[in-house]
C-alpha cells in the first residue's frame, strides 16, 4: 500500500512533467522549469539591497540637501539644537521667542524641522523679535473661558502684613452670603466697605459703621485690587439735605427741623415707617437710610399715622436707591476662609458673586512672571498650564469692542495690535471673551504683540520671553 509521502511525490512528479511539457514542449527536460526566473529574481533583490545600503551609508556621512523649507516667511527649527529661525528675503534670522516667530512669518503654521546640513550655506542675519514676548502660546482650542476669581488671603497666623491678592482662573465656586447678608471689608488704609449682592458700598466713617451696627465687627482685610473687582454702588453716608437744622413743616402741631427723622407707628399694620424732614416736606426712608441719617447724632421723633398724613411729600426725591433696605447681617470670615470675588467672563449678564474659598484652594496660585504693583495688581496668579485667555476689554452695550489682550499661563497680559496679529498667533477675534477692565488691570502688562516690532533686529543679549 502506498504511503502519504509516495502520493505527494507522485503528485509533484506529474505536475513537474506537465509544466515542462507546457514551457519546453517536452515532459522530460533535464533542468527544472523557471530556474532562470528564480535566479534572476534573487540576483536583482541582492543588487537592490546593496544599493540601498550604499545610499544609507552615504547619507550618514553626507546628509542634507533638503530645500523644500526655503519659502518666504518659513519658520524652521534646527533638528539637533532646536534653534528657531525665520526665513526672510533669503536669510535665516534667529528669533527670540515663538510669538515673535509667528508674527514675523505672518503664519501660525507649525515649524519645519530641518537638519543642520540642509541649513548649511544659507546666510544668517541678526536676531529679530520682541523681547519678553511669550515663548509658549495657547492653541485656539485651549483658550480658557472659565470664571475669574479674585481672593484676598489674610496673613498667616502669628504674622503681620497686608493680605495677599490672588487671581485664579477656573477656581471652584465657594459658599455665598444669603440675600440679607453682607461682607465687611477694609483696605490697608483703614477704609471700610460693605459688600452686598455683588456691589461695594463705601462706609462714610466710624459713626456710620456704628449707626449700622457694625462697630464691633472686625472687617476682613483686602487689597484695593480686590475691591476694584467689585462694581461700585452708592456710598453709605448720611443723606444730603440743604440747610440742616432750618425750620421744617409743622408735624403733630409742633415745628420740625430739616434733617430730623420721624418714626410713624401704625398698630393696625404692626409696622413702623420712617421719614426724613426736608425744607419742602418729608420723604420716606428705609431702615438703612434712617440709620445713616442719624449717624451724626439725634434720635427719631415718634408720631402717629394721622400726624404725618397731612404733611406734604418732598417732590422728586428718592433716597436709598441701590442700597440695602435693612442693614445686612455680616458674614464673619475665619483664618481658613478667604473672601473672593467671582466674575463669569463668558456670560456678560451674570452678576458678580461674592463668597469664600478654603485657603488651601487659593494657595495653588503661582507668583506672576512680570513685575507688579503690590496691592493694586495680583501677587499670585493661577492659570492652568498650556492654556490662556483671549480677552477684550468689556465695553458698554452698542460701543465699539475694547482692546484685545492675550493672557498666557505665566500670568501676563500682552496687548494684541490687530486682527492680523491675532491670526498670525493662531487665534480669531471672535473667540475673545469680554473681561472687565478692572480685572485685566490686576495682571502685569507685557509688550505689544505686532508684526512690526517682531521684525526688528535685536542684540544677542535681548532676553526671550517665557
Amino acid at each position: 500500500m502506498q504511503s502519504r509521502r509516495d502520493q505527494v511525490q507522485a503528485y509533484f512528479y506529474v505536475v513537474g512533467r506537465m509544466t515542462s511539457a507546457v514551457t519546453h514542449g517536452r515532459p522530460d527536460v533535464v533542468r527544472p522549469p523557471g530556474r532562470r526566473l528564480s535566479t534572476g529574481l534573487a540576483i536583482g533583490v541582492l543588487i537592490a539591497a546593496v544599493l540601498c545600503a550604499g545610499f544609507g551609508v552615504y547619507g550618514l556621512f553626507q546628509p542634507g540637501g533638503n530645500t523644500s523649507w526655503r519659502t518666504a516667511g518659513a519658520l524652521v527649527t534646527e533638528k539637533t539644537s532646536g534653534a528657531r529661525f525665520v526665513y526672510l528675503n533669503g536669510t535665516l534670522h534667529p528669533v527670540l521667542n515663538l510669538a515673535s516667530a509667528r508674527l514675523a512669518s505672518g503664519s501660525a503654521a507649525a515649524p519645519t524641522s530641518v537638519s543642520a546640513a540642509s541649513l548649511a550655506g544659507t546666510p544668517v542675519g541678526a536676531p529679530i523679535g520682541i523681547p519678553d514676548a511669550p515663548d509658549s502660546l495657547p492653541s485656539a482650542t485651549s483658550l480658557n473661558r472659565a470664571p475669574w476669581t479674585v481672593c484676598a488671603s489674610p496673613p498667616t497666623a502669628g504674622s503681620v502684613g497686608p493680605p495677599t491678592l490672588s487671581l485664579l482662573l477656573g477656581a471652584p465656586a465657594g459658599p455665598e452670603p444669603a440675600d440679607d447678608e453682607g461682607l465687611l471689608v477694609a483696605t490697608p488704609d483703614g477704609q471700610e466697605s460693605l459688600v452686598w449682592q455683588g456691589r461695594r458700598h463705601r462706609i462714610g466713617g466710624p459713626r456710620v459703621a456704628a449707626a449700622l451696627g457694625y462697630d464691633d465687627v472686625a472687617p476682613a482685610p483686602v487689597q484695593p485690587g480686590w475691591l476694584s473687582a467689585v462694581p461700585a454702588g452708592p456710598d453709605l453716608v448720611a443723606p444730603a439735605v440743604s440747610t440742616p437744622g432750618a425750620p421744617g413743616p409743622t408735624i403733630a402741631g409742633r415745628p420740625s427741623r430739616v434733617g430730623q427723622v420721624y418714626q410713624v407707628s401704625n398698630p393696625a399694620l404692626a409696622s413702623d415707617d420712617l421719614y426724613l424732614v426736608r425744607a419742602d416736606g418729608v420723604v420716606p426712608l428705609t431702615r438703612t437710610m434712617a440709620a445713616l441719617a442719624m449717624s451724626s447724632g439725634g434720635s427719631t421723633v415718634r408720631v402717629g399715622p394721622a400726624d404725618i398724613a397731612t404733611v406734604p411729600r418732598a417732590a422728586g426725591v428718592e433716597l436709598g436707591h441701590d442700597l440695602p433696605p435693612v442693614p445686612p447681617r455680616l458674614v464673619v470670615t475665619h483664618q481658613e476662609d478667604v473672601p473672593c470675588v467671582r466674575v463669569d467672563v463668558a456670560d456678560a449678564a451674570a452678576p458678580v458673586r461674592i463668597g469664600t474659598l478654603p485657603a488651601t484652594a487659593v494657595a495653588a496660585a503661582t507668583v506672576p512672571a512680570g513685575t507688579h504693583t503690590p496691592g493694586v495688581q495680583a501677587d499670585r496668579i493661577g492659570i492652568p498650564a498650556a492654556s490662556g485667555v483671549l480677552a477684550r476689554v468689556a465695553s458698554a452695550p452698542g460701543a465699539a469692542p475694547g482692546a484685545a489682550f492675550l493672557v498666557t499661563d505665566i500670568g501676563v497680559r500682552f496687548p494684541v495690535d490687530d486682527d492680523d496679529a491675532l491670526s498670525a498667533l493662531g487665534m480669531q477675534g471672535s473667540s475673545a471673551v469680554a473681561v472687565p477692565e478692572q480685572l485685566l488691570e490686576l495682571l502685569p502688562t507685557g509688550p505689544v504683540l505686532d508684526r512690526e516690532p517682531a521684525l526688528q533686529t535685536r542684540s544677542p543679549q535681548s532676553r526671550a520671553g517665557r
